[in-house]
């Protein structure tokens, strides 16, 4: 037989993990609670004050012996969160390095499509200048790209689309601007076109360019109405002028011409009165002009009528214009100065 040894064994404690020990603690919590809840009784009833002692003094030892649990879930719990802190301050400490390729490779990467991105742009830029130079000024490569070589998929920057694919999209969108000048051409007036070409050349939309056209011509046309009218205006209002004038000049031909319905100073009206009514009294004031007399002198004979009132000079004009037709005399316009008269009756 072989020889017996006798072997003493050691346990060996290894420091548990927090949410080891957290699982120890809750089973062991769990068991304590079941013993300590099995050692009260809650009364149906408290009958008299020695039932009533013991029922407080109870309550007081349950609520002791919660408070020494909840004690040490609190102290567990901040122990569990310590932990949680460190672990995620290591996990950063350990993921650095990766993290750091990454960004090194994302920097490459960049790097790598910006330069590809310019290399494109030049080459389209070369094409560009060769196939159509006169445009080159008036459509900037990047306008010509964000409206034609933008597509998704297909766009002439995009790396999946072939640089001869990029230079015939370049050169079909050339050919669309050309055909687009030429519609412009045809749709607008020849006054409008170097302004709607233009607008066509910085936008590159067609409809707005003709559109803008249509509303210049329109309102061109409304401007030659306008000066139209005005000249018209101007012409009746001359012929009337002229024609009030000979017809004064015929009543007097002594004095010298003035125009009845132009604004005059006290002075002047007073010889023009003279000069028109030579046997009539000195003219009164000015607010005795405004508020005109019903006793105003003419020889011979007494006017039925005499009219006052206040007008802008517009209307004044339109007044003397119809004292003209209808053969009124002897009336005076006067400024108001700024002044107000009170217009009565006697």
């Amino acid at each position: 037989m072989g020889e017996t040894i006798d072997v003493a064994a050691e346990v060996i404690e290894s420091e548990l993990s927090p949410l080891s020990k957290a699982e120890q603690w809750l089973a062991e919590a769990r068991d304590r609670v079941a013993g300590l809840a099995a050692q009260y009784k809650v009364p149906e009833s408290i009958e008299g004050e020695r039932a009533y002692r013991d029922a407080k003094a109870s309550r007081a030892s349950v609520r002791k012996d919660a408070a020494e649990l909840d004690a040490e879930r609190k102290a567990m719990t901040r122990a569990m969160d310590d932990a949680l802190k460190r672990f995620r301050t290591d996990v950063k400490g350990v993921l650095e390095p990766l993290t750091d390729l990454d960004a090194a490779y994302r920097a490459a990467l960049d790097e790598y499509e910006a330069r590809w991105g310019a290399e494109r742009r030049a080459t389209l830029q070369g094409a560009y200048d060769e196939y159509a130079p006169d445009l080159v000024p008036l459509v900037p490569l990047d306008r010509l790209v964000a409206r034609y070589g933008s597509e998704r998929g297909k766009g002439w920057l995009n790396r999946s689309t072939n640089v001869e694919a990029a230079k015939a999209g370049l050169r079909g969108a050339v050919d669309a601007i050309a055909a687009g000048e030429q519609t412009i051409e045809g749709a607008v007036a020849p006054e409008d076109l170097d302004a709607a070409r233009a607008d066509y050349f910085s936008t590159l939309d067609l409809g707005q360019a003709i559109a803008g056209a249509q509303a210049r011509a329109e309102q061109r046309e409304r401007v030659r109405r306008l000066d139209e009218e005005r000249r018209r205006r101007e012409a009746e209002y001359e012929r009337i002028v002229a024609e009030r004038e000979a017809r004064e000049a015929e009543a007097a031909p002594g004095p010298r011409p003035v125009r009845t319905g132009s604004v005059v100073s006290r002075a002047e009206a007073a010889e023009l009165w003279e000069q028109t009514t030579p046997n009539a009294p000195k003219p009164p004031s000015i607010a005795e002009q405004v508020a005109i007399a019903t006793n105003a002198p003419e020889p011979g004979r007494v006017p039925e009528y005499v009219f006052c009132g206040y007008g802008s000079a517009a209307q004044a004009e339109a007044f003397m214009e119809f004292c003209d037709r209808a053969g009124v005399s002897r009336r005076v316009k006067v400024p108001t100065n700024g002044r107000t008269y009170k217009l009565t009756t006697k």
